[in-house]
């Protein structure tokens, strides 16, 4: 351990101990704030007592802050991946969903098996928070649905990055009965299938039938049931020919017609990114709706290694990661031609078959998948 390591470590637990002993309430914040930027930004990695300790402290000083500072000193921890895991969950956990809501929204900290465990425990409140997760696994939105308002399934409905189990787009489906704007977010996906859009389209047209029968739906209920009904049509349409034309694109490449990378340009420069991750599934052997999770908002390493596994060329990954950003209304996130090609077709192919392994390996313990999450 290098001087400065050692300076910077005996700083750090010296500011623990200032911070458990202080009693004004602004310099408590105004230390915890220093603490956590030296633990959060310290280059290297903290020891098993740092944490121990930054958690304790850490932990009883946000008991005594006021109503009004806590907050603040969530907001800011909770998108770093070095808070320890007993704190994001002491946070995550909080009756305050001032205090919970940025963890639970956007820590990297908390696993599946630790958000469904707060799902499945918490009030309204929390689950909206966990509903705007950029990604989302189907075993926690199945209990989001279960046991959200419909305020809460219409966020799930919305993200793009919520996977969603057939059980649970089946309630989606019943609730969106009772609620055209569930509907209506459910129709602004890209991943639905024919058969999903089928029966929202009918219970769209029920509503608007119901609305018409009844002569007294506001104006704004018959234009949104309006709006719904079309653009489900529209999508439904759509997702025919382009399953059809999808089809044709993975024979074409078996062929040996078609290049792989040519089919896959075609496609994400269609805005088709539901189409992209068909066909990458089908030559990865993958489950279509995984790859579709993965290039719509899951991690973009796992991108990368999917368009290297299969030689597909980095003007395809960029327009892809341009589409993915457009989707999820956020900032685009880039990787650099050199970055990419650094990385070789055989690491990334062995990488691919890891992950598969890993995820059978999950289905069969789902206790340990949930852990690895």
């Amino acid at each position: 351990m290098s001087a400065a390591t050692v300076r910077d470590t005996h700083a750090f637990v010296e500011q623990l101990g200032r911070l458990g002993l202080e009693k004004d309430s602004e310099k408590r914040l105004a230390l915890l704030r220093g603490v956590a930027d030296l633990y959060l930004t310290h280059p290297v990695s903290p020891t098993v007592a740092e944490e121990y300790l930054f958690s304790e402290i850490a932990t009883s000083v946000m008991r005594k802050l006021q109503p009004d500072q806590r907050p603040q000193v969530s907001a800011a921890l909770s998108e770093s991946e070095r808070v320890p895991h007993s704190l994001a969950m002491a946070l995550a956990s909080d009756a305050d969903i001032a205090v919970a809501s940025p963890i639970l929204s956007r820590s990297p900290v908390l696993t599946e098996t630790d958000i469904v465990a707060i799902a499945e425990t918490s009030g309204d409140e929390h689950l909206q928070a966990i509903a705007t997760r950029p990604s989302l696994t189907a075993r926690v939105t199945d209990v989001l649905i279960d046991r959200g308002s419909n305020v809460v399934l219409r966020t799930v409905s919305g993200n793009i990055g919520a996977e969603i189990s057939e059980k649970g787009m089946m309630n989606l489906l019943t609730r969106a009965s009772d609620d055209a704007e569930i509907g209506l977010a459910l129709a602004d996906r890209g991943d639905l299938s024919p058969a999903v859009l089928d029966q929202l389209n009918t219970i769209i047209c029920a509503q608007v039938a119901a609305g018409s029968a009844e002569g007294d739906a506001g104006d704004g209920i018959a234009a949104l049931r309006a709006r719904a009904q079309a653009l489900i049509a529209e999508e439904l349409r759509k997702r025919k020919a382009n399953i059809s034309s999808t089809d044709r694109v993975i024979a074409a490449v078996e062929a040996g017609t078609m290049s792989l990378d040519s089919g896959v340009g075609t496609l994400v420069s269609g805005g088709r990114l539901l189409d992209v991750a068909q066909v990458m599934a089908h030559f990865l052997r993958f489950d279509r709706n995984f790859v579709f999770q993965q290039l719509a908002a899951g991690d973009i390493n796992t991108v990368v290694l999917t368009f290297r596994a299969l030689d597909i060329a980095y003007a395809n990954l960029e327009t892809t990661l341009v589409l993915r950003a457009s989707k999820r209304r956020g900032a685009r996130e880039t990787v650099s031609r050199a970055d990419y090609e650094a990385v070789s077709q055989a690491d990334a192919q062995r990488a691919i078959r890891f992950l598969k392994v890993r995820m059978t390996a999950g289905k069969s313990t789902p206790a340990a998948a949930g852990n690895a999450a």
